[in-house]
């Protein structure tokens, strides 16, 4: 299973974090796959657990997490086109089964033209929170005019 985080908002909208470990913890502990330095990120806040099904897990975190604008108390399966926010980072969930093919990313999100995604199956999107990342979207381009 190939997984993303892709970073929706702030200075680095648009960069892509491979989850590359089965059990890929969030946190500021020195041991954790992605350390944000955020006071608002818990010592080891959430893990993504990569298996048959995607799943996030909070592990105790002062501050929650959500996903797709609720609160989360148990662990919760992910998809495709998911927002997932841990503390202050926002994050688009991307995901494919082992040879196919990455989703699109809405345009809102492709930035520079350093950054390579692979070839579009918006089909794998679910609407309602492909709609839902759009709407952020033009609101943030709203809100920059």
């Amino acid at each position: 299973m190939i997984v993303q985080l892709v970073v929706t908002a702030g200075n680095r909208r648009g960069q892509v974090i491979p989850v590359s470990e089965e059990k890929f913890i969030i946190g500021r502990a020195v041991d954790c796959h992605l350390r944000p330095s955020s006071e608002l990120i818990s010592r080891y806040h959430c893990a993504i657990l990569v298996g048959d099904e995607v799943v996030v897990r909070d592990l105790g975190s002062r501050n929650g997490i959500r996903l797709n604008g609720e609160k989360i108390n148990t662990e919760q399966k992910l998809q495709n086109g998911d927002k997932l926010v841990v503390g202050p980072l926002e994050f688009y969930i991307r995901m494919a089964a082992d040879g196919d093919v990455l989703p699109e990313l809405p345009s809102c999100l492709v930035v520079g033209t350093d950054t390579v995604f692979s070839s579009p199956n918006s089909s794998d999107i679910p609407t309602m929170s492909l709609e839902h990342l759009k709407t952020s979207c033009q609101k943030e381009t709203i809100e920059s005019e």
